[in-house]
């Protein structure tokens, strides 16, 4: 036995594997979020850039009130990808019932809230296909969050990207940040609700 390994342990081994599994998935992440920004060595292997080829779908959602976004989910409508939109921002069932948005509002303050709330709402209305429309700095997280939260559903989930425009030419610092926390609220929404929203109330508290 090494001196190096005699020094470690077991116990620092394993220490040392989870660093490094955590750097090597940060830094696979990071990857994939530079090849969404530079679609040509993208398309070198692939007809379309990542997360950039719409899909039919029953219905189209906007995450969040970002004007690009809605521009272009509207262009999709336009362009007969999906005969509707919907916002993660509005509870359509109230919505029919109320006709007064700002009485119907779904209070999500997250992806992974917007996710939660749009796999309910879906599967009320019983939507077999879904496209995900949000910005592209920021489609790496939502699509791995939607994924885990619409697992199992039976709903097809396709998540695209706005076109390219005044978006950042390196992935921003907030998403990288974020990813992590995000998966984990995302795991624990979908498999444990109550204890999800207990801890987004608790941390929404004033202390």
């Amino acid at each position: 036995m090494s001196v190096v390994q005699r020094r470690l342990g077991t116990g620092g081994w394993v220490a040392l594997a989870t660093l490094l599994l955590a750097f090597v998935g940060l830094l696979g992440i990071y990857g994939l979020n530079w090849l969404v920004f530079h679609p040509k060595l993208v398309t070198v292997f692939l007809q379309d850039p990542l997360f950039g080829r719409p899909q039919s779908a029953d219905v189209i959602v906007v995450l969040a009130q970002d004007v690009e976004r809605i521009r272009y989910a509207e262009l999709l409508v336009e362009r007969g990808f999906a005969p509707r939109t919907l916002s993660t921002l509005v509870d359509t069932a109230c919505l029919r019932q109320r006709a007064v948005q700002a009485l119907c509002a779904t209070d999500v303050r997250n992806t992974v809230d917007e996710a939660l709330t749009m796999r309910r709402i879906l599967a009320r209305e019983r939507v077999g296909r879904v496209m995900i429309v949000t910005s592209r700095d920021h489609v790496v997280r939502a699509a791995s969050i939607f994924t885990l939260v619409f697992f199992s559903t039976g709903i097809e989930m396709h998540v695209v990207a706005t076109p390219f425009g005044d978006s950042p030419s390196v992935p921003s610092v907030r998403e990288m940040k974020s990813f992590l926390p995000s998966l984990g609220g995302a795991v624990l929404g979908r498999f444990s609700p109550e204890l999800y929203r207990w801890l987004m109330e608790y941390r929404h508290t004033p202390h």
